[in-house]
């Protein structure tokens, strides 16, 4: 593997900024008007209509049923209650009044995640690949017609995989194949060893008397 070079990749780091599902807690003043409520429970039937529009802009706004259940101090069912039977012009007409009424944004937070970006195989390594890949493709049997070419073809994989750090997914993306035909190959070639080890009647090696030096 290339000096300096882990793994098939290079990290790049990258923000992503997610909203905050679990133990979401709502703005005091969204608490505070919320409690005001309190009455509502004794009869008021106008400001029952009003809170549970508010709550339901609250749940449309992604807060958690958690979250309004513990600011008004009824159970969460409850809440999933009122969302579903609270009709939708009421809750438009709560967001008219953004100042009486407001709703935030439910909470986010910022974390850091990685990405690999694939290395890439030396741009000469490329082009001879590319230059010998449809002769390569062209050996057949016991004919000696490419033989050179193809076992140069497999060399310079096995350099770009092994030593350029090139992934075969990758490389094979680059070449126009699966990577099952790149990995058939370097075990046809005696570069690699079938993924399940021992012997394999689909990836048997090229005979002795077959093979050509370069």
């Amino acid at each position: 593997m290339t000096k300096g070079r882990k793994g098939y990749g290079r990290p790049i780091a990258i923000e992503k900024t997610y909203p905050v599902l679990n133990n979401q807690v709502l703005p005091e003043k969204v608490e505070s008007i919320l409690k005001s409520f309190d009455n509502c429970l004794r009869g008021q039937e106008g400001d029952k209509l009003v809170r549970n529009s508010y709550i339901t802009a609250l749940r449309q706004a992604g807060w958690t049923l958690q979250s309004i259940a513990d600011a008004t101090g009824i159970t969460r069912e409850r809440v999933r209650q009122i969302e579903t039977s609270t009709s939708q012009e009421l809750v438009e007409q709560i967001r008219m009044f953004a100042n009486e009424f407001p709703v935030p944004p439910i909470p986010t937070e910022t974390v850091i995640e990685y990405k690999y970006e694939a290395f890439e195989p030396h741009p000469k390594t490329l082009a001879r690949l590319i230059e010998l890949q449809p002769l390569a493709q062209q050996v057949r049997s016991h004919s000696p017609r490419y033989r050179a070419e193809a076992e140069e073809y497999a060399a310079l994989l096995w350099k770009a995989h092994n030593d350029e750090s090139v992934t075969l997914y990758h490389l094979a993306k680059l070449l126009g194949v699966t990577h099952g035909a790149l990995r058939f190959r370097l075990v046809r070639y005696g570069y690699m060893t079938p993924t399940k080890g021992g012997k394999s009647r689909s990836y048997q090696r090229i005979i002795r008397k077959n093979r050509v030096q370069i």
